[in-house]
């Protein structure tokens, strides 16, 4: 195989077709979600499977709220509280263009014990993600459920599907504005009020969806009246968060404060 054709296999993701606002979500998701989260499940698989971490690998800088973290609480936490079980264990996770016509990323997350062990991105450029793409293109979660499962075995990634996760590339600009209108999370007040708002609009718009429904689904319909009750009287609460004095003085004490660290 030449090197060229070599590099558009690595490349894969570059191969579909994206608007310039879906490749610039597309970039952010991938620095705010993506990376840190791989790096998350590398790190407790290590821990699961009985390696230490260096020093270097105990903190983590989670997602984008400026703190640091310590892996091996998390992995403890995840194992406790058993959190893969709000999603039903192995998790196809689905991230579809803003018309929601095509597949623009995949993976699958394995769990061990109550804790997601392994990541794994698939090629959206094969046929599987066109006819992905079609099956949720008209909201048909179970042939997509069905097909998620029937591509994690044949590519012996895992022997099951607990369910499958879809997300609309919007739901992460809803989260990305809130990020950026509270200064890239430093006012963290404004940033918690802003997600409100993203919340409610994923949910409203079934920009995140779940088959089958797993307990997460249900815990976030449950709590939907609440989030719609709080993001509406957030709205003055977030103007007066937005005022620049405000906003500057609110800045500096988290610029103070953070980052922190949590401990055992």
């Amino acid at each position: 195989m030449k090197m060229k054709e070599r590099m558009s296999k690595l490349n894969f993701m570059e191969e579909i077709a994206l608007t310039k606002e879906e490749r610039e979500i597309k970039a952010w998701a991938g620095k705010a979600f993506r990376e840190p989260w791989f790096e998350l499940v590398r790190r407790c698989a290590k821990i699961k499977s009985g390696e230490e971490l260096s020093d270097d690998e105990i903190w983590l800088h989670p997602f984008f709220v400026n703190v640091l973290v310590d892996v091996r609480l998390v992995c403890k936490s995840m194992q406790t509280l058993k959190v893969s079980k709000f999603v039903s264990g192995n998790l196809f996770t689905i991230i579809l263009s803003k018309k929601e016509d095509k597949v623009i990323w995949a993976c699958v997350e394995k769990e061990q014990d109550g804790v997601f062990v392994s990541a794994r991105t698939l090629d959206v450029t094969e046929r599987w993600a066109d006819k992905m793409a079609e099956l949720l293109f008209i909201d048909n979660m179970k042939g997509a459920y069905e097909l998620a499962c029937d591509v994690a075995r044949k590519k012996e990634i895992a022997d099951s599907i607990g369910a499958i996760k879809v997300a609309n590339i919007m739901f992460f600009k809803t989260i990305k504005d809130a990020y950026e209108k509270s200064g890239d999370g430093k006012n963290l007040p404004l940033f918690l009020f802003s997600l409100l708002d993203a919340v409610k609009t994923n949910v409203d718009r079934k920009w995140i969806r779940f088959f089958p429904d797993v307990p997460l689904a249900k815990i976030i319909r449950f709590s939907y009246p609440l989030v719609k009750y709080l993001a509406a009287i957030g709205h003055p609460v977030s103007r007066i968060l937005s005022l620049k004095p405000v906003d500057s003085m609110i800045k500096a004490y988290y610029s103070y404060l953070l980052p922190i660290k949590v401990a055992l």
